[in-house]
């Protein structure tokens, strides 16, 4: 089984401070990271009168940015990864020279902007929270061939552990083979189950310090959960191996003297 890869969610928890972010990029690899992934806008494109403009108007990546965290992800030797929102951003993203985008779960529908994505990138990966079965089958056909993740997500924020439900990964993998989890929980019990069930992903809100200011730092890991997270991914690795590997050369040696030990009960 291959090792669960952990996507550090820094999402807007800079606060439109991209100094900040690279701090985040940084801790999150040292955590043992292997992606770091934010959010990119285009606040103008909010429906008119939407009531969150201004949040969002300013945690608002610049294309400057992205290309600045970009740097700071190869600098550190961690994958850069970033939710498209915007039809009107897939133009800039797909320039970036990234093979693989994220969907939200809200735009798990969005048809018109998934064909833009699948065009411009090599891997989608989407998140299914707040979907009815019907969406997510009708997106499948849709996809076809295309390389994806679905993410099995349950979109409150943060989600109790009762209602976590993780069976459900099961029946997502009817539609394709790489099935990851988007955990929203407080702690790292879900996740480490995920990751045992065999996720593709783990992805998971982050921040420096719950304490920093802003609406989703109080339910995202600290670099120490992302950090156990990361080592319990390789662990399970490890224990998992394969499906037939033969006998150790240590357990041949003890079947000389164990088996037969009583006489012959066979």
């Amino acid at each position: 089984m291959a090792r669960t890869q952990i996507i550090a969610e820094v999402g807007a928890n800079h606060g439109d401070d991209v100094n900040l972010a690279v701090k985040m990029i940084e801790a999150a690899a040292q955590a043992g990271a292997d992606w770091v992934k934010f959010q990119s806008w285009q606040a103008k494109n909010l429906k008119p009168g939407d009531p969150n403009f201004e949040r969002h108007a300013k945690a608002e990546l610049s294309d400057e940015a992205h290309h600045r965290l970009i740097r700071a992800c190869e600098a550190n030797h961690v994958k850069f990864l970033t939710t498209c929102f915007d039809i009107g951003r897939v133009e800039f993203l797909a320039g970036l020279g990234l093979n693989t985008i994220k969907i939200a779960s809200p735009d798990l529908g969005s048809h018109a902007m998934i064909r833009k994505l699948r065009e411009r990138f090599e891997h989608l990966i989407i998140s299914t929270g707040m979907s009815y079965d019907q969406e997510i089958q009708q997106t499948a056909e849709l996809l076809g061939q295309t390389s994806y993740t679905f993410l099995y997500c349950i979109s409150l924020y943060p989600t109790p552990l009762e209602q976590v439900n993780l069976a459900r990964m099961d029946w997502l993998r009817q539609f394709t083979p790489s099935v990851g989890f988007s955990d929203h929980t407080l702690g790292t019990a879900a996740g480490k189950l995920s990751i045992a069930r065999g996720a593709t992903y783990l992805e998971k809100h982050f921040t420096l310090s719950r304490e920093l200011p802003g609406k989703d730092q109080a339910i995202s890991a600290e670099p120490d959960e992302i950090r156990e997270l990361a080592q319990y991914a390789r662990q399970v690795e490890q224990m998992m191996g394969e499906p037939c590997p033969g006998l150790s050369a240590k357990e041949i040696e003890l079947r000389g003297i164990y088996i037969g030990k009583w006489g012959d009960n066979r």
